[in-house]
């Protein structure tokens, strides 16, 4: 327990991230999640009442937009921190980086940082594990 403690302390300290960002980061993370909880629940329940009138009303089923196996893949990858890019997670490196997404719409990245890069700190296990 008391390495644990000394471990964290020396993790923190040397760490190329103060620890508002990191206070940041993880309130990021956490809201990020509990939106992606939300819409996700919102979305299901449509597609689901969508299918379910569709079925018991022999109606061709209206059409609601859904992500596709691709674009859950991209997200759903393991987030690897870089001093280089300013993305706070998996979700925010896609949505940042897309240059031309299928409905035209275009995005450039619009955070990137200019520091040099470094290995991702210890203090920071909390991003790729996905626990807050």
């Amino acid at each position: 327990m008391l390495s644990s403690l000394l471990l964290t302390c020396v993790a923190r300290c040397t760490s190329p991230i103060s620890y508002l960002q990191l206070r940041f980061w993880r309130d990021y993370v956490h809201e990020e999640s509990s939106l992606m909880d939300s819409y996700t629940t919102k979305h299901a329940e449509q597609l689901a009442e969508r299918n379910v009138k569709s079925f018991f009303y022999k109606t061709p089923p209206e059409e609601i937009i859904t992500p596709s196996n691709k674009d859950w893949e991209k997200i759903s990858s393991l987030y690897t921190f870089s001093t280089n890019d300013n993305y706070y997670s998996t979700l925010h490196r896609v949505m940042e980086d897309c240059q031309k997404a299928d409905n035209g719409m275009i995005r450039l990245a619009s955070v990137k940082s200019n520091d040099s890069g470094a290995r991702a700190p210890a203090v920071l296990s909390f991003v790729d594990d996905g626990s807050v």
